[in-house]
């Protein structure tokens, strides 16, 4: 039997891992799913948010503000993706650099992809309540 990680249940700091998702196109996923951490609004919020993208298959992870499918949402003239990772790639929001002066609410963030893979997801900075 593989062994189990405890979820994470209060963020103070440094880097917050918020596990492994697995992408499945078309179903977005809370990034505070794989937590046992309040999902009611603010209750986690950082500095950035981190993506690892799986290097199989080839596609796309895509990060939405909000509870939308796919790049964009679907929903015209929305900005709903915020950050896109190619398979085998890492990056964070905010690109190059952490917030300095404020904080990102990660409970408003969501996962989604073109094609099913593994995603690893961190934050940096947080504070949970």
């Amino acid at each position: 039997m593989a062994a189990q990680t405890q979820k994470v249940k209060h963020a103070s700091g440094g880097i917050t891992p918020l596990g492994v998702f697995t992408i499945t196109p078309g179903t977005p996923q809370s990034i505070l799913g794989n937590t046992n951490l309040a999902s009611a609004r603010y209750s986690l919020q950082c500095r950035q948010i981190g993506l690892s993208v799986d290097s199989s298959p080839a596609g796309q992870v895509f990060l939405n503000y909000g509870n939308y499918n796919g790049a964009g949402g679907g929903v015209p003239d929305t900005l709903a993706t915020v950050l896109i990772v190619q398979s085998g790639q890492e990056a964070a929001l905010p690109q190059g650099a952490r917030t300095s002066d404020a904080m990102i609410d990660a409970t408003q963030f969501y996962l989604d992809g073109s094609a099913a893979c593994l995603v690893a997801v961190y934050a940096m900075d947080a504070t949970s309540s």
